[in-house]
């Protein structure tokens, strides 16, 4: 099984559109963090995932905002920790391993 394949982005975009997945901001002291949380796209077991943000800017050509500022893009890469064994899933992981990529723009 290959666990970074786009089908697990692809349906956790479906989850996202759907509500069973969602994305949450948090402030951890200074740097600011997302709490992905719900269906896991490949096992649909829950998960609960935080992350610092990373931003990037400038990606495809300029997306100019309101303001005429570029806007940034927020990178979160997800993997599931569900937190059940699942058979097929690589040493060493709490879930099922699939990894998938959650894409937001700051508005």
């Amino acid at each position: 099984m290959v666990t970074t394949d786009y089908r697990w982005t692809d349906r956790a975009y479906d989850l996202l559109e759907a509500q069973e997945l969602t994305v949450k901001p948090h402030n951890e002291d200074t740097a600011p963090c997302f709490v992905v949380s719900g269906r896991c796209p490949r096992c649909d077991h829950h998960l609960v995932d935080r992350q610092v943000t990373v931003a990037l800017t400038g990606m495809a050509g300029a997306s100019r905002g309101s303001n005429g500022d570029p806007q940034e893009a927020v990178v979160l890469d997800v993997t599931c920790g569900c937190g059940t064994a699942h058979q097929d899933a690589p040493t060493g992981v709490t879930g099922c391993g699939v990894s998938f990529r959650i894409e937001l723009t700051a508005e």
